[in-house]
């Protein structure tokens, strides 16, 4: 057995705390005539319980204490900072369609190769996620008591989704006594300011308990004009006499009052007026280089950063309430029910969308003939997003034990969530037409009232979850029993996008959607055996079948192995096949607007100007769903050692390989741009039909963008995991150290869909390797708390290198590297017996800032969203009776 002072520490944290029937089953340390006794735990990975908290598999344990000691102020704040969470993850942001929405994304992978699971059951996916993703932000943070991190493949174990590793929270259970909480943040700069506040009760008898949690969450939004590198500008950087918009602007649009007709873009005949007397109108600006090309055309631009967020507020309330009773000696009943509401907004600018058949005689039209207008309806006003997410996850269940070695559980488990957003002051076409046809003011009350129009979107997913399953000892080999576990599951999902009618009808300027539903079921079974060939070697192997209504079967299988020629050190392995089934979205989903970043490289060469100088501006984008994806699949190899031999110090080193085939990824608006640059897009949208952009003369992107996700992707992750760990005893304190760090060597992604396949270690956003260290000081009634939690260098720029032309040989190139970012956090408590504990510390204490690329602006990556927050001061204080 490995025998360390970590995992010790560990197991008498289960033994004391509160332990899940789903991952760590409850165990008892005893010593018994000198001997240390430990029953069997269960650890997410394996449904097979153990001996030893460190198996064939590495798993992270974190409690709830240790994220508050580094002043995390969520579940998703915790998981967004460790470090296999390697690039980053979702955070709330305004103008996303799931602006209430928080993800994991484990290795880098994508939140729906990451399996999440809520006291070892499956987290059912949010819907505006499409039902693929678990949205962390509904979890509170108060109800946790610990999150596992399997950094394996487990699909053999889970089913789908668990191809980059698994996340399992852990409820409290069998608390006891009553706590309150409250805490209170401020930026340095403005916006985001946090409260906190949970209450906590729990009562326990010889046959069960009841625990009862809830917790308020509030974080403030961000705009883009209260932070200087998202706040609008403009500037003739290169001294032409004229700003041409998006190569020399920040935060500003074209969609102002810009006409398109047959000599190309002109500014409004109104440009000047609506700049002297509008907020938002900057004038009339260059077209630049993505409209047709510098000197080619004139826009009248809008700077909607003035007006919008970039960062979401978000405000939950969340309850959480579980029990347990024994009906027998062997018998045991369990459920939990969990809800939790959370509110959040957005603002975006006034409505941008064309005015279509514009009349030669309107007064914005320049041309005698009628034109298109792409225009800023600034007299609807400033569009809001409000968006509600419910949720409501239940479980009831049994678990027992018969004879010496079996032991039983079955259970039920129900989750409902439903997300509802309702956007205001949209434009209505409608109230246009009714408008010209009946020559009303645009700027009048009635005519603003004819043009406004509020758009909603309700979307559910349910789900139902039967789990059976049973363990027990059979045969025995030289190490000691054989241990199996066979179970099976069921479960039905329902899928449900509704949108109003007239933004189905495509009546809406800014918004496109159409209501679409889906149901599947899946039924699956599952085998584990451990077997023990010697007394310090033992060998594991699962098995899973899953069966799809929709899409088909799936067997998946794994093996493990582990041995320990002494106490002190353990060798590990691990092989493993994966699988991803298409979320229901991704088959039937509604197809979405979006205003999409890309480059266009095409009209850059065009016009002479080399990939490296190429900016970035949006595309109008339509994205649809696909009902002929397949599942992904995937192989994951872990080799480790963990060592013990040193008093109070471990050391854990694990290597990892990852590969995904079939990926299903997305046909991006940079993919065709890519394609079209390569000379294959005809032939790439004959092969996929639906697919679709167009330029006009002047090669100028126009109309909607039509992409999809396919399957034919590919993706590979390869590196290292190391977890360093000391204890040190002094007579004037007790000082913890730990350092983890994830370092990947490889990952390999397409260049765009269907190309070449490149390592994009070292791009924006994608780190060669993130650390994690913290120090952790205790004196009599005081404690610090020291964080730093340090992201590798990563280009400020990257660009297509198009080589020799050859499109099998186009690579993105990175250039001028950021240094290495870090970020620090305090956090001080004051203990009192009576009075209760005082709380004082600051996230990012030294104010670290923001990437900035070469020309100064944002590199708008969730890795780096601490400084963009700035300095957060926070102060809390707790009691617990």
């Amino acid at each position: 057995m490995l025998n360390n002072q970590v995992t010790k520490a560990v197991r008498l944290a289960i033994a004391f705390g509160a332990a899940s029937t789903a991952a760590f089953s409850a165990s008892t340390i005893a010593a018994e005539e000198g001997v240390e006794k430990v029953e069997r735990i269960q650890v997410t990975g394996s449904r097979i319980k153990r001996v030893d908290l460190e198996g064939a598999s590495p798993v992270e344990v974190i409690t709830t204490a240790e994220f508050e000691q580094q002043g995390r102020i969520s579940v998703a704040d915790a998981l967004r900072n460790v470090t296999s969470n390697s690039f980053g993850s979702f955070v709330p942001s305004s103008g996303s369609s799931a602006q209430s929405q928080s993800t994991v994304s484990l290795l880098g992978a994508g939140s729906d190769r990451t399996l999440v699971l809520l006291d070892g059951k499956r987290m059912a996916g949010s819907p505006s996620l499409g039902g693929a993703s678990a949205n962390l932000s509904s979890i509170p943070m108060a109800a946790v008591e610990r999150i596992e991190i399997l950094k394996d493949g487990a699909s053999a174990v889970y089913g789908s989704d668990a191809i980059a590793g698994v996340i399992n929270i852990i409820l409290k259970k069998d608390y006891e006594g009553a706590s309150f909480d409250v805490q209170f943040g401020r930026p340095s700069e403005e916006g985001a300011d946090t409260k906190q506040m949970s209450l906590s009760f729990g009562v326990n008898s010889d046959k069960g308990n009841i625990t009862f949690v809830y917790d308020h969450q509030e974080q403030g939004a961000i705009f883009d004009k209260d932070r200087s590198y998202t706040s609008a500008s403009m500037e003739d950087i290169n001294g032409d006499g004229m700003v041409s918009i998006y190569d020399e602007t920040v935060g500003i649009s074209y969609y102002g009052a810009t006409i398109l007709g047959p000599d190309g873009f002109k500014s409004s005949s109104k440009c000047d007026d609506l700049t002297a007397n509008q907020p938002g109108f900057v004038g009339t600006l260059d077209q630049g280089s993505l409209l047709g090309g510098i000197g080619g055309g004139e826009v009248c631009g809008f700077a909607y950063a003035n007006v919008s967020a970039n960062m979401a507020s978000t405000n939950r309330d969340s309850i959480m309430t579980s029990a347990s009773y024994e009906l027998t000696d062997d018998i045991e009943l369990y459920a939990r029910g969990m809800f939790s509401r959370n509110d959040s907004f957005g603002r975006f600018a006034p409505p941008a969308a064309k005015w279509e058949n514009m009349s030669a005689d309107n007064e914005h039209n320049p041309y005698d003939t009628e034109a298109t207008g792409y225009f800023r309806w600034y007299q609807i006003g400033n569009r809001d997003g409000e968006v509600t997410d419910y949720q409501q996850d239940y479980t009831i269940g049994l678990t027992g034990v018969a004879g010496d070695s079996i032991e039983w559980e079955v259970s039920y488990h129900k989750a409902s969530l439903d997300y509802r957003s309702a956007g205001r002051y949209y434009l209505s076409y409608s109230g246009l037409a009714y408008n010209e046809q009946n020559g009303i003011d645009l700027g009048s009350e009635e005519g603003v009232n004819n043009l406004r129009s509020t758009t909603y979107t309700e979307q559910q997913n349910n789900f139902d979850h039967y789990f059976a399953g049973i363990g027990f000892a059979l045969g025995e080999l030289a190490g000691g029993e054989i241990q199996h576990y066979f179970g099976g599951e069921y479960y039905e999902q329902s899928f449900d996008s509704k949108y109003d009618a007239q933004s189905e009808a495509g009546l809406i300027g800014g918004s496109a959607g159409n209501s679409a539903s889906g149901e599947r079921d899946t039924t699956a079974l599952f085998y584990e055996i451990s077997l023990p060939i010697l007394e310090n070697l033992v060998v594991s192997a699962a098995y899973r079948y899953d069966d799809y209504s929709d899409f088909g079967s799936k067997g998946t299988p794994s093996i493990k192995a582990e041995y320990r020629p002494m106490d002190d050190l353990l060798f590990r392995a691990s092989y493993s096949k994966g699988f991803r089934a298409p979320s229901l979205s991704e088959l039937l989903g509604a197809t979405a607007f979006s205003a999409t970043d890309a480059t266009d490289y095409v009209a850059c060469r065009d016009q002479g100007i080399a990939t490296s100088d190429c900016k970035e501006r949006q595309y109008d984008n339509l994205q649809e769903s696909n009902n002929n994806l397949g599942p992904e699949e995937s192989t994951y190899l872990n080799l480790g050692v963990v060592y013990s031999g040193i008093e109070n110090f471990s050391v854990k080193v694990d290597y990892f390989e990852l590969e995904v085939e079939d990926v299903i990824a997305d046909i991006t608006v940079q993919s065709l741009i890519n394609i079209e640059y390569g000379g294959n897009l005809d032939e790439f949208m004959s092969q996929y039909p639906g697919v679709k952009l167009e330029r006009d003369d002047s090669g100028a992107v126009i109309g909607d963008v039509i992409t999809r996700s396919d399957n034919g992707g590919f993706m590979s992750r390869k590196g290292f995991d190391i977890d360093l760990s000391y204890k040190l005893d002094t007579s004037f304190g007790e000082f913890n150290l730990k350092n983890v760090t994830t370092w990947i060597t490889d990952a390999g992604e397409d260049v765009y869909f269907g190309g070449p396949t490149q390592n994009f270690i070292g791009d924006s956003g994608t780190p060669e390797w993130r650390s994690q260290f913290v120090v952790n000081y205790a004196i009599d009634n005081f404690a610090v708390s020291w964080t730093a939690d340090v992201i590798a260098d990563t280009a400020e720029d990257s660009y297509l290198d198009t080589k020799d032309g050859n499109p099998e040989n186009f690579r993105q190139k990175f250039e001028n590297h950021n240094p290495t970012y870090v970020v620090h956090n305090l956090n001080v408590k004051y203990f009192t017996e009576k009075v209760g504990t005082f709380t004082l510390g600051a996230r990012n204490l030294f104010e670290k800032g923001v990437v900035l690329d070469d020309a100064g602006n944002w590199v708008n990556d969730s890795l780096y969203n601490a400084g963009h927050i700035g300095r957060e001061v926070f102060a809390g204080y707790s009691i617990s009776f």
